[in-house]
């Protein structure tokens, strides 16, 4: 699951004509000039790196558990120590990465991810073993503040979000195809060893991140972000996060699969997740796109109860890869409502704040979900707190496409 909050508004009856490449249901045209190979890579070895945590947890958790004879709730919880330090030092790093230097507060964080991966490697024990992804999850966190912000200072943040989005997925599923054979193959902690050795290569690339350039400020004060708008997204975060912890477990443990096989089930499901992204960009008119939202929250839903409920290799597979491809297409959606909204940013990094700190807590109420009550009760939690999140989602799409109109009229008054 990757997080990319790229669109970049500005203010003025026209702003909406001159910014249609940030709406995902607006076309594209336009001469923007290219990133080059080196700041290409740096932001997807940044982009990747920084929500590593987020995409691999279920690979690493079946691992954890093994080796230490740990329960669903207790690896939760080193899952929740990654990723809660992730979110909270990438939103505390947002200011500080505003300014230049952000490729040397990213090799700051790989200095810090490689010693928590490594220390992670060979943990003596339960409670090294969380302070140890504590450490490697505040690492990642200043890798993902500074690559974000990166995204943002190259001449074409759109095109920029799409390598870094597609560079990402990529990079994860080949390692969430690799990671399960390597544990398999050289044993407990072979995994933290690896994702050690990708941050400390990762070091060379990320010396290319950009930073800000000098530009105007624009834009009218922000109108204020509803709290229920927040509860929402990091409701979807802690959804989706709580069931993609757990689903190798799930496929595993009830459905019977091997690790190999479930590692290249969720690679599948996280390329084809990028068919949610292309989704959005199809021509619909207003009630339509409505249509599309709601359906991608009845069907991602819908998708992660069939995970946990119905015992089959062949359900899990193609639950997996809807359930990933309307995660993405939800998530391009909020990203992009936020920012229609409000030109200024502040939705879009609420948005941002709420669901990495979504993402961070979902786990462990998962996990104990999954102990306590089982597979069936753990799908339909997921299932019910996705159907909670949909009124305040789909109210604030109506909104934006309010917005997107109103825009459209006030553009088509102005004399040319």
């Amino acid at each position: 699951m990757i997080l990319l909050p790229s669109q970049r508004l500005t203010s003025g009856p026209s702003r909406f004509l001159r910014n249609r490449r940030a709406l995902p249901w607006a076309s594209a045209n336009g001469n923007d000039r290219g990133i080059g190979l080196a700041v290409g890579t740096a932001l997807i070895a940044g982009t990747a790196l920084g929500t590593l945590g987020a995409t691999l947890i279920p690979v690493l958790v079946p691992g954890m558990a093994h080796r230490y004879g740990l329960s669903s709730t207790a690896t939760g919880v080193v899952a929740t120590a990654q990723l809660v330090m992730t979110a909270v030092v990438t939103l505390a790093l947002m200011p500080r990465v505003a300014r230049p230097g952000r490729a040397r507060i990213a090799r700051i964080g790989l200095v810090a991810a490689t010693a928590g991966f490594g220390l992670a490697a060979f943990a003596p024990d339960f409670a090294t073993l969380v302070a140890a992804n504590a450490l490697a999850g505040a690492g990642l966190g200043a890798v993902n503040a500074a690559a974000m912000a990166a995204i943002a200072a190259t001449d074409n943040p759109d095109r920029a979000s799409s390598v870094s989005v597609v560079g990402a997925v990529v990079v994860t599923a080949v390692l969430v195809t690799v990671l399960p054979e390597a544990e398999a193959l050289w044993g407990d902690g072979a995994q933290f060893a690896i994702l050690a050795g990708c941050c400390t290569a990762s070091m060379w690339f990320l010396r290319a991140l950009p930073d800000p350039a000098e530009r105007s400020a624009e834009g009218a004060p922000a109108a204020r972000v509803p709290v229920t708008f927040l509860l929402a997204v990091a409701l979807v975060g802690a959804s989706d996060q709580g069931a993609w912890s757990y689903s190798a477990t799930l496929g595993e443990k009830y459905d019977g699969m091997s690790p190999g096989a479930v590692g290249a089930v969720l690679a599948i499901a996280s390329l084809a997740s990028l068919v949610g992204v292309g989704m959005c960009h199809l021509p619909l008119g207003k009630r339509a796109r409505l249509a599309a939202v709601t359906v991608l929250l009845a069907a991602g839903g819908l998708a992660k109860l069939v995970i946990a409920v119905v015992p089959s290799p062949a359900a899990f597979s193609v639950s997996a890869v809807i359930w990933q491809i309307c995660f993405m297409g939800l998530l391009v959606t909020i990203l992009s409502a936020a920012a229609t909204i409000d030109s200024t940013g502040k939705w879009v990094a609420g948005a941002g704040g709420a669901l990495a700190i979504g993402s961070g807590l979902g786990p462990t109420p998962s996990g104990w979900i999954l102990d306590t009550w089982g597979a069936p009760a753990f799908g339909l939690a997921i299932t019910l707190s996705t159907a909670a999140a949909a009124v305040p989602l789909l109210y604030t799409t109506r909104v934006a496409l309010n917005a997107e109109a109103a825009d459209e009229r006030a553009h088509q008054s102005v004399p040319v």
